[in-house]
């Protein structure tokens, strides 16, 4: 597995590491955050095992799961990942950027490299992304990655909140 560290023109996307833990915490357990499935953290305890699982699936000869952390100046900013679909040249893409960083388009362009990355390096033929369909911001994203609404009338369910939102899949094709 070729364990690449990707540039952009502002970023580094690298692989999560042991040592990135209280970084990764500082976002993963914003409580602004709850659109997302497995967020926020509510323990440190619960993002070190995020980070050990992230670790394993690096250590795998072919893992499922590409963990990244997307970094600004050397700082820790957010994450991104891709996981594999039960369709192998199908990926799912996720990301999450410290409330201190949004709206600069930082999601944009570390997704934009990841996709890329999915399409030469991964032999993906298409990267889809699921969001909230309260999470605006997200949406945008995928938007401006070109990627196009599949879906409409998923569902999803938050057990830490009892909060069911509609959910929408966007996806781009090679």
């Amino acid at each position: 597995m070729n364990k690449k560290v990707i540039e952009t023109e502002r970023l580094i996307i690298r692989p999560i590491q042991i040592n990135d833990t209280d970084d990764i915490h500082s976002y993963a357990s914003d409580p602004s955050i709850d659109m997302m499935m497995f967020l926020p953290n509510e323990t440190l305890d619960d993002t070190k095992g995020f980070v050990e699982y992230a670790i394993g699936q690096w250590n795998m000869a072919e893992p499922e799961d590409w963990e990244y952390v997307v970094m600004l100046n050397g700082q820790i900013i957010g994450g991104i990942n891709l996981e594999q679909c039960s369709e192998s040249n199908i990926y799912e893409i996720g990301w999450t950027i410290h409330r201190n960083y949004r709206k600069q388009g930082y999601a944009t362009e570390a997704a934009s490299a990841l996709i890329k990355y999915a399409f030469t390096e991964l032999g993906a033929t298409r990267v889809q992304a699921h969001c909230d369909s309260r999470n605006i911001a997200s949406e945008k994203v995928m938007l401006k990655l070109g990627m196009l609404l599949i879906d409409n009338t998923g569902t999803r369910y938050y057990p830490k909140t009892d909060i069911s939102s509609g959910e929408y899949l966007y996806a781009i094709d090679k």
